[in-house]
């Protein structure tokens, strides 16, 4: 059951560039009976070999930006670690009650964007649109600050923030956002996972069996990914931030999000 759970968690990934703690978080809770904030942690440690693999197969087709993973990256490890120790002070039910409305509003614009784009009317953010210099730098870097926190605070790898961010306000394809999103969660997700070991919230065993069935679930999404028209990938993604949106509205106290 576990490696079934690291199996579909690495799939999710792969395919949207995301660190699967919608599918992980809840299988620990849930079915590993797993305490939350232990559930947190372990989540962003399996994370790391998933996001790695992903990033290899989406990298050797040059869906991997090296400059802003890095600009994302250096801002989201400190905001990880702020995240991560902000668990013991924010309320869960109205972080996730906010993070949904935020979720929703960047689905349907992300609907409309690709929608639109495939009827040829030419609307939303294309990649001849990307900003550079210190524009470039200053949106990085907020992004990945943002994406940090919330990765810390949620046990999440940071695609659902870093992916969207990266599509409208970056320009980058929704193919080189989904690579360069799980370039920059592997060091995010390590600097919010140490920081949960520190705290006991990790479950090495556990960790573990998620991470073998994770790795190989990761390879077949990002090859599938591959084969996947950009404006379809971006539809796909829409999709996933509107059920992730609806989970949370529905049921606000339950496990973390990817």
């Amino acid at each position: 059951m576990t490696v079934a759970v690291g199996v579909a968690t690495g799939l999710l990934a792969g395919l949207l560039g995301v660190g699967g703690g919608l599918i992980m978080v809840p299988g620990m809770t849930q079915l590993l009976k797993m305490r939350q904030h232990e559930a947190v942690g372990t989540s962003l440690l399996v994370i790391i070999p998933i996001a790695l693999v992903g990033a290899l197969v989406l990298g050797q087709s040059h869906d991997v930006d090296p400059l802003v993973g890095v600009i994302l990256a250096v801002a989201s490890i400190g905001g990880a670690v702020l995240g991560a120790r902000l668990t013991r002070t924010l309320s869960d039910r109205t972080l996730r009650r906010v993070f949904a409305i935020a979720v929703l509003v960047v689905a349907v614009i992300m609907l409309v964007s690709a929608g639109a784009t495939m009827l040829h009317e030419g609307i939303g953010f294309h990649p001849g649109s990307r900003p550079s210099g210190a524009l470039l730098v200053v949106l990085g870097l907020a992004i990945g600050l943002l994406t940090g926190i919330v990765s810390g605070l949620l046990g999440i790898g940071g695609g659902i923030v870093m992916v969207p961010a990266m599509v409208l306000s970056l320009g980058l394809s929704q193919h080189l956002a989904q690579g360069t999103s799980l370039f920059v969660i592997v060091p995010t997700a390590a600097a919010g996972s140490v920081t949960h070991f520190r705290l006991g919230n990790i479950r090495l065993v556990v960790a573990g069996w998620l991470a073998i069935g994770g790795v190989a679930g990761a390879l077949a999404g990002a090859m599938l990914a591959l084969l996947v028209p950009d404006q379809g990938l971006r539809l796909l993604f829409a999709l996933f931030l509107l059920y992730t949106s609806a989970r949370l509205f529905r049921d606000p106290g339950a496990a973390a999000v990817e």
